[in-house]
């Protein structure tokens, strides 16, 4: 996609922006505007740091930011409005409150340090070595009463490519994008901050190569279609993968626990407003892998399912999939079918929780896995199940289990082959 971008070049140095303690969000934007309205190109951030507020990237643009090169972002969350008042691409649609924060693109809570709304081919590219660092801006007026701007949102558009840079400390999510088809990130790193990739509603999507040490989950998000996640590292506070949708693929990934970071929430009110960084204190334990995420955000496109986890190792979770119907962040559509192959799985305490729905059962299956538990956990059950279709486990080491047990708590089908002596408990009359 880069190489069909007009050849123009546009040093932000060029309009102005220097390192300084004042923020550069005029400069950089002249930049960008120009580039756009030139017919695009590329609009490059040489090395070192320069402090900004909330910029808006356009289509046929490419922001390039060298090694060395640091966009800081403001600990002022009034500093990522100025997009309202955009002349070149004016906003006109009023919020008239009939829709969540997240879900209107013009919200408080969809700022960012970088935002991309209704374009088409943006490319947000970073040599190695080269930062956009989110300064843990504090937002009282942000979700929970701390959280401030995303680092990247990107909104009703087409034609993403994110490679090579480092996010650090995103004041919220790393990555927030919505309604947006033909994406693809590579060789991204995250550290901290709070979730580190947010997908919803979007299309043909591509992550590979990328590091996720967040204190929130890694990667998230739900009404996709066409996903492919592989070759990824996974260390998260909370879950690895929060995720729904239709036709994905996990491959070749490591999710691992205790956390790097944790979980900013457990911080005093007193360190959010400081914008402190997390502690031993903090929440630093993985929930699950894969806990199934589908909330009433969006119109389910397509039928949640087709999911492939494979060749994938998981160290420490508490859990290796859950799917909890009824709760808040899943009410919206149960998960047709998930199937794991040829993972191994180790230290975890309680494996697989289906909390199903009646009207949609689920069908799990479970291929060549080694299932290890952690230790005090010899007896919990493998599988703690309600309201499925199918469970299949083919070929599935439970080395550990003091008597390895399945519960099912509904009727359904189970299909145990080559697992051992796996015992099934009915919790059923």
């Amino acid at each position: 996609m880069v190489e069909h971008f007009p050849t123009t070049l546009y040093n932000i140095t060029d309009f102005g922006a220097r390192t300084c303690d004042r923020p550069q969000t005029a400069e950089i934007q002249a930049a960008l505007d120009r580039c756009f309205l030139d017919g695009g190109g590329r609009v490059v951030i040489p090395a070192g740091i320069f402090l900004t507020g909330g910029l808006r990237l356009r289509s046929n643009t490419v922001l390039y930011l060298e090694t060395g090169a640091i966009l800081k972002g403001s600990r002022n969350p009034e500093d990522y409005t100025g997009y309202i008042h955009d002349e070149i691409e004016p906003i006109n649609e009023p919020d008239d409150g009939t829709v969540g924060r997240s879900v209107y693109p013009f919200s408080r809570w969809n700022n960012a340090i970088i935002r991309v709304i209704d374009a088409k081919n943006v490319a947000i590219i970073g040599e190695k070595g080269s930062y956009i660092d989110g300064n843990d801006c504090y937002d009282v007026q942000g979700e929970e009463n701390y959280r401030g701007p995303h680092a990247i949102n990107i909104q009703r558009s087409e034609n993403i490519l994110l490679e090579g840079y480092t996010i650090v400390d995103s004041a919220n999510w790393a990555h927030a994008i919505f309604i947006t088809n033909h994406i693809t990130a590579r060789n991204l790193t995250v550290y901290g901050g709070h979730d580190g990739f947010d997908v919803r509603t979007c299309d043909d999507v591509l992550i590979e190569d990328c590091q996720f040490y967040t204190g929130d989950d890694c990667i998230a998000g739900f009404d996709n279609c066409d996903v492919v996640i592989r070759r990824c590292i996974l260390n998260s506070s909370c879950s690895a993968l929060r995720f729904g949708g239709n036709h994905v693929l996990v491959e070749n990934c490591r999710a691992f626990a205790p956390g790097l970071y944790g979980f900013r929430g457990s911080l005093s009110t007193e360190e959010k407003a400081a914008s402190a960084q997390t502690h031993e204190g903090c929440r630093h334990n993985m929930h699950h892998v894969f806990l199934y995420y589908c909330d009433e955000r969006a119109v389910i496109r397509k039928t949640p399912g087709d999911i492939l986890i494979r060749d994938c190792t998981f160290e420490n979770p508490d859990s290796l999939f859950h799917l909890p119907w009824g709760h808040q962040w899943c009410c919206n559509r149960s998960l047709s079918s998930i199937r794991f192959e040829n993972c191994k799985v180790s230290g975890v305490s309680l494996p697989i929780i289906i909390d199903g729905c009646a009207e949609e059962p689920t069908t799990l299956e479970l291929f060549d896995l080694s299932i290890s538990p952690r230790p005090g956990f010899e007896n919990a059950a493998v599988i703690d199940a309600t309201h499925y279709q199918t469970l299949s486990l083919h070929n599935v080491d439970l080395g550990g289990y003091a008597s390895p047990a399945v519960l099912v708590r509904t009727k359904g089908e189970t299909d145990f082959c080559q697992t051992g002596d796996i015992k099934l408990v009915k919790q059923y009359e």
